[in-house]
């Protein structure tokens, strides 16, 4: 679908002939998803359709000259040609009917809405295609996300030249991490004529020649800014200090992370005036004050979303979670890593019974057993995503009211993550009724049944509001080839069960050192041949090895939409 469209144009004086042999060459021995041969009957030309993949690899192979001789060797014909996808040689005909279409005539509506699926580097090329495609490929809205190429990351004379081009003018999302070369103010003036939607600064850049007020400039000229430090070193503590002084006179941001960082000199007053407009800040793992953390919820909005992330687990105390009590009620998320202080994740609990805001809320490695399991499961189900990993606690009676609360149709949460637990000693009924009540459902290594599994996907055969077996958060996600018992599951049910879905994750045997796929051929069959014919799925994705981009991009490709 997200498919840079080629069109080799090559000379139509041929028969068909072994032109099966040589493509089955390119499909299966190299791997190359070739989309498509067909006759143009008003050019009187053989047109091959390609992705940029397949350019490259039919490039490299060699076939693609064997091709063009044959079809130049054989006698002209007008049979339809077949053809063939990624997955194996197939038999549909691809031979257009009826009068021949420009796509220029589309409706632009309708060009956008298929452009969308396409990255930057694929847009690069529809904007040479025509004037129509450029008009509407050039749309700001397409190129969200758009960020510094790696090459110009690693070279700095790459650097200079992709700024001397008219693409530069489209970036909207800016990395300042990982560069080769270092940075001064002549590199921000360039940055300044952008127009950034999104700047995220990593500890690995180093920003020394660079002026506070002028990286200040730039950080408030976008909307979204994430900034990532080391509190042993405070890399940022004076930049920091200078942008929030700068946010609290005039700013675009409404949205702040700050993750890792040491707050602790900043003048609570700063904080206050620099946080009042915020929709959306997120306080991830940093050292921060009583009276800091006071004056910020003092001028917050009361609508504004607010999630806070404690670790405690290194016995080091950042953030004075006493304090918690009295915002507790405004949080949008929390996260919270460790032991909390006697007594105090109970009050957490009541406090949440009477009053919750929260939407996501993640207690990891923490012991649960305290608190009795009616007020748990209420407190559980008044959230939308609920992250519960490795809190080993959990009591058998506690996950059965969990489950039990869920089922009810007054319950909120939509998405749940659980590992390394014991949920056996719920019964299969109650397990697949409350899973196919959620959008989307992780169990990592937890401890499940056969009997639950098989229930599991019977159920969601029948119809579920699953849209995805795993986490929304991609890298979490079940893979469905590696579920335990899965293989067990009769094919035609596990079939209508994942096409029920609109998400799925199929890795199929890419790694390794996994050992071999569950998944067996007669139910991957019976996957592909329901999704032929009734399916919700909209996409089917697998592990990429492509770098992670914050924040748009993820570490996982698709295959099908």
């Amino acid at each position: 679908t997200s498919t840079r469209e080629s069109l080799y144009n090559m000379n139509n004086n041929s028969r068909y002939g072994g032109l099966h042999a040589e493509a089955k060459i390119l499909i299966e021995n190299h791997q190359t998803p070739l989309l498509c041969f067909y006759l143009d009957k008003e050019s009187n030309e053989v047109k091959l359709i390609a992705d940029t993949v397949s350019q490259r690899k039919v490039g490299e192979s060699g076939q693609f000259e064997k091709l063009e001789c044959l079809l130049r060797s054989t006698q002209k014909e007008d049979n339809k040609l077949a053809f063939y996808d990624d997955c194996s040689l197939g038999h549909g005909q691809c031979n257009p009917k009826g009068p021949m279409f420009s796509y220029d005539k589309l409706p632009t509506e309708i060009l956008r809405a298929i452009f969308k699926y396409l990255v930057p580097e694929d847009l690069k090329t529809l904007l040479l295609v025509s004037q129509t495609w450029k008009s509407v490929a050039d749309e700001p809205l397409l190129w969200t996300g758009f960020g510094l190429p790696t090459k110009c990351m690693k070279n700095q004379k790459l650097f200079e030249k992709f700024f001397e081009g008219s693409l530069s003018s489209k970036l909207q999302y800016l990395e300042l991490g990982q560069f080769d070369f270092k940075f001064d103010d002549h590199y921000f003036e360039r940055f300044m004529a952008l127009s950034l939607s999104c700047i995220k600064i990593t500890t690995d850049i180093d920003l020394s020649n660079v002026s506070n007020e002028l990286l200040a400039t730039l950080v408030n000229n976008c909307k979204v800014c994430s900034i990532s430090d080391d509190r042993s070193q405070n890399k940022f503590g004076a930049h920091l200090e200078v942008i929030l002084k700068k946010m609290s006179m005039e700013t675009k941001i409404k949205s702040l992370q700050l993750e890792h960082m040491k707050l602790t000199s900043i003048p609570p007053d700063v904080l206050s005036e620099a946080c009042k407009n915020l929709t959306s800040i997120s306080f991830d793992y940093v050292e921060i004050s009583s009276d800091q953390i006071k004056a910020i919820f003092k001028s917050l909005k009361m609508d504004a979303n607010v999630l806070i992330k404690i670790d405690e687990s290194d016995g080091i105390n950042t953030f004075d979670i006493e304090r918690l009590d009295s915002i507790f009620d405004r949080l949008t998320g929390f996260s919270f890593y460790g032991e909390p202080l006697d007594g105090q994740l109970r009050r957490w609990m009541d406090i949440l019974d009477n009053s919750c805001k929260l939407k996501n809320l993640e207690l990891l490695e923490v012991d649960v057993r305290q608190i009795p399991p009616q007020l748990l499961a209420r407190v559980m189900t008044k959230v939308e995503r609920l992250n519960l990993s490795f809190s080993e606690g959990a009591s058998p009676q506690q996950l059965k009211e969990v489950f039990k609360r869920i089922v009810k149709s007054d319950s909120k949460v939509k998405h749940i993550e659980l590992d390394s637990m014991n949920l056996r000693l719920i019964s299969p009924e109650l397990f697949a009724e409350a899973v196919n009540k959620l959008e989307s459902f992780y169990y990592g290594s937890c401890k499940v049944s056969e009997s639950q599994v098989l229930e599991m996907f019977r159920i969601m055969s029948l119809g579920t509001n699953l849209k995805n077996l795993g986490f929304c958060n991609p890298d979490l996600a079940n893979s469905l080839d590696r579920m335990e018992y899965i293989e067990l599951v009769d094919p035609e049910t596990l079939a209508k069960a994942v096409n029920n879905m609109e998400s799925l994750h199929l890795d199929l045997g890419a790694f390794t050192d996994y050992g071999p796929p569950s998944l067996t051929l007669a139910q991957l069959v019976a996957i592909m041949k329901q999704l032929n014919s009734k399916t919700s799925l909209k996409k089917i994705w697998r592990w990429s090895s492509s770098n992670y981009r914050w924040p748009y991009s993820e570490d996982y490709e698709i295959v099908y939409i």
